[in-house]
């Protein structure tokens, strides 16, 4: 069978979504539910004639003029279907179905009192230099291409002539692609259009199986990143080359003292995923659409985006029987195998889930995490990663412990946010570094500068450019603290942990990267160990990547963005 392509980009922001008037919301549009605010959003929908429709979310921050989009697709989608999506309606449909959770059922655990608070399209396939251009198209503030070579070289040189920034560390991903006979379907913003202008794209395909083309997400994927996918279609869907991870509700531990609860969910599922080898699913919800659709089908409203929004969502659910959530949590080194969705047997899922009382013998309700009957610790909320280690750090002036990572050998500590939208390091593979400081993004453009030349790990870390953003490699026994300035700066302190970390711990290496993933900056032998010094920063050797790409903004597959400045 064919499969088909679809994929989210990358946020370089955490997701809000501005809060209206209980009297102003169309009742299926106002929901409050807490979501992964950092997770790319995925919106499959069957067909009767076999086609699926696919939504793709797209996140950006950067200059309008630096914006560029690129998805592999297995087939060329039909051009009366290329169409913005409004992005209140693929928000509304995932708070819709992820997780829900539930006091326990004991009067002695319940929660404290909270306040509330368009050009003609264009078809054929004109050749362009060894390049196929299928589709040229304006779509509301989008320019649209899809275009076929068998050259990846030519298939670059292309899509640079018509002004969609792609560097050369991106041409042995495209040429995975373009071996295997792939189209691609390329945005960017059309000269008079802003970045506020940025929405959802929609688009179908003849036939398929649903399908992410991950390979290519690696080049500037954030480390521990969120991905949910939703499948609309006659029956349950679920992974079809990837397992299936289960998380015992048991498990879960959470915050009574934080309105809305917080939940050590999506650090349960990102460590699922690392016990499974970095690869598989957790099935957040599968059920029919009939209350859904009833819902956006009720929904009443003055609001223009939400009843825009209403129109877009309502034929997508009355037209399948079910609806599937999957989510996952990857870092670039485990994308290594598209992962491809069927349908498949088995029981409807909830997303309501009952908090536990207890946990491992330690009683949730006995006190707020930090505190001295705080049952509950920082880095139950936390995941550095499959070459991580989490440990307390006693919070400084007085404030709240924190969770802090050490990072094994062949890894660095990377400071980004959790899927709350709050600060958190993880540990990422040193090898998925594709340019450094002192290389040229693009063709006539100055030298990368060194992230590190300005960044202060501490006496006790190393600074590392990173996908050209700057990260620490910690002194033995050191773990990292990572915060966000306002301005949204990042920064990442090595200091000593409240428990000690193993000497064991630093024997651990890490695995082999797969032919298939074509590394950035090779590591034969994991980096030794750094000693204590009693300087600062220093520039770490030979790690860069597509994180600033010379102003070309890359993101999930080659959409283009731009990393914060730290």
């Amino acid at each position: 069978m064919r499969k088909l392509w679809a994929a989210t980009v990358m946020a370089a922001a955490a997701l809000t979504t501005a809060s209206r008037p209980a009297e102003a919301c169309g009742g299926f549009f106002c929901g409050r539910q807490p979501v992964d605010q950092t997770a790319e959003r995925i919106l499959f929908a069957t067909n009767q004639d076999g086609s699926v429709t696919m939504v793709t979310q797209i996140q950006y921050a950067g200059a309008a003029p630096d914006f560029a989009w690129v998805v592999p697709l297995a087939e060329v989608p039909a051009v009366d279907s290329l169409a913005v999506f409004p992005q209140l309606a693929l928000t509304a449909l995932d708070t819709a179905t992820g997780p829900q959770f539930q006091w326990p059922d004991d009067p002695s655990c319940y929660p404290p009192v909270f306040d509330a608070a368009g050009g003609g399209p264009t078809a054929g396939g004109a050749d362009d230099g060894g390049v196929t251009v299928h589709i040229r198209e304006e779509v509301g503030p989008y320019d649209v291409a899809v275009v076929e070579s068998s050259d990846p070289a030519a298939l670059v040189d292309w899509l640079r002539r018509n002004n969609f920034r792609v560097n050369d560390a991106m041409t042995p991903y495209i040429r995975i692609y373009t071996s295997e006979g792939m189209k691609f379907l390329a945005l960017r913003l059309q000269p008079d259009a802003e970045v506020s202008d940025i929405q959802p794209f929609r688009f179908t395909l003849p036939s398929g199986s649903p399908s992410i083309p991950i390979r290519l997400t690696a080049i500037a994927a954030e480390p521990e990143m969120g991905i949910t996918v939703m499948i609309l279609g006659d029956r349950r869907y679920g992974p079809a080359n990837w397992p299936e991870i289960e998380i015992d509700d048991d498990q879960i531990v959470w915050n009574p003292y934080q309105w809305p609860v917080q939940t050590n969910w999506t650090a349960l599922v990102a460590r699922g995923v690392d016990e499974a080898g970095g690869r598989g699913f957790v099935t957040e919800m599968s059920g029919p659409t009939t209350s859904i659709a009833e819902q956006v089908r009720n929904t009443m409203s003055s609001d223009e985006d939400q009843v825009a929004a209403r129109d877009a969502l309502l034929p997508l659910l009355e037209g399948n029987a079910t609806i599937t959530r999957l989510y996952t949590r990857l870092s670039p080194e485990e994308m290594t195998v598209d992962p491809i969705f069927r349908r498949t047997d088995g029981p409807e899922v909830s997303n309501v889930r009952v908090l536990p009382r207890h946990v491992d013998g330690r009683d949730l309700c006995g006190g707020a995490p930090g505190t001295a009957s705080g049952a509950a610790s920082p880095c139950d909320f936390a995941a550095c990663g499959a070459g991580g280690l989490c440990r307390v750090v006693e919070g400084a002036g007085g404030t709240q412990p924190v969770a802090a990572c050490a990072c094994v050998p062949g890894t660095t500590a990377r400071t980004t946010f959790d899927p709350s939208g709050r600060p958190t390091v993880t540990c990422q593979d040193l090898r998925m570094s594709f340019l450094n400081p002192g290389d040229r993004a693009l063709p006539d453009t100055p030298p990368l500068a060194d992230p590190c030349a300005t960044f202060d790990c501490g006496p006790n870390g190393e600074c590392v450019p990173m996908n050209m953003t700057p990260t620490c490699r910690c002194s033995a026994g050191y773990v990292a603290v990572g915060a966000i300035a306002g301005d949204g700066s990042r920064a990442t302190t090595c200091v000593l942990p409240d428990e000690p970390v193993p000497t064991s711990f630093y024997e651990r290496r890490i695995p082999d990267l797969p032919d298939s993933l074509p590394g950035g900056r090779p590591v034969d032998v994991p980096p030794p160990v750094i000693e204590a010094t009693s300087g600062g920063c220093s520039a770490g050797s030979g790690a860069g990547s597509a994180g600033a790409l010379g102003g070309a903004l890359l993101g999930l597959l080659f959409a283009a963005r731009r990393r914060r400045r730290s």
